[in-house]
């Protein structure tokens, strides 16, 4: 196993500006989506909103077939004992436009005197557009997106210095390497170029404004990577009996 911790974080990217990846083409592969369920000895799944009870969500999560198997080269690079932790995967629309929903809400209280436009632009830094459009389609809900962290020897959360959904400043990927450099902080910064490191090495991309979200194959993914296309757009899983959001 390398030692990525020594390996400070510089991600391509200090501003998102989502207008240009919304115009990433997109060359479908027509990938299924799987589920991450089968592989505990590997990766713990945890799904968040279905816990938290939004709408459109399930109580498996799913990828691509391609970023399922990029996960598990990733844990071939985690310390011994340690394992991924699954916070979200593919998102069903209903529960994109709930949490785009509540990010606006949050904005409100927090700036009571921003307009309709600063409010969208304010959380659309955590929270992606709900798009029905199949040329710019949400980036989780192309089964490309993933967020995620990691779990020590004792299934214990490591400490990245903000939790999963944190909509404050620290949830950027390099705050502690930039904002917040006092040494006291080593061990979280240690522990989040552990996952980004990991994570990169085997293909991924990072969203810059979270530390736990990655990126594969969608136009998140190609705009970051200048491959010129997505090969993922939007998808939902297919159960023989239900209707799949």
């Amino acid at each position: 196993m390398l030692d990525f911790t020594d390996t400070p974080i510089e991600t391509p990217v200090t501003n998102w500006d989502w207008s240009p990846i919304r115009e990433v083409p997109i060359r479908e592969n027509n990938e299924p989506l799987v589920s991450l369920s089968y592989l505990p000895e590997k990766m713990v799944v945890s799904p968040q909103y279905f816990i938290q009870n939004l709408p459109g969500s399930y109580p498996d999560l799913y990828t691509r077939a391609g970023v399922q198997e990029k996960l598990i080269a990733a844990t071939r690079k985690l310390p011994y004992g340690y394992k991924f932790v699954i916070f979200d995967t593919w998102r069903s629309i209903p529960t994109q436009q709930a949490l785009f929903g509540q990010m606006k809400s949050f904005v409100k209280q927090d700036h009571p005197d921003y307009s309709e436009a600063e409010i969208q632009q304010a959380a659309l830094r955590i929270v992606a557009l709900p798009s029905t459009d199949a040329t710019k389609p949400s980036p989780h809900n192309t089964g490309g997106s993933i967020d995620l962290s990691i779990v020590d020897e004792n299934g214990r959360l490591l400490d990245m210095g903000s939790p999963f959904d944190d909509i404050s400043q620290r949830a950027k990927t390099t705050y502690y390497e930039t904002e917040e450099t006092d040494p006291k902080y080593d061990a979280i910064r240690e522990n989040r170029r552990l996952l980004y490191h990991v994570m990169t090495q085997v293909g991924f991309t990072n969203y810059s404004e979270e530390w736990w979200h990655f990126d594969y194959g969608n136009q998140n993914w190609a705009s970051l990577t200048d491959k010129g296309f997505a090969i993922y757009g939007a998808t939902k899983p297919e159960f023989p009996w239900v209707e799949a959001y």
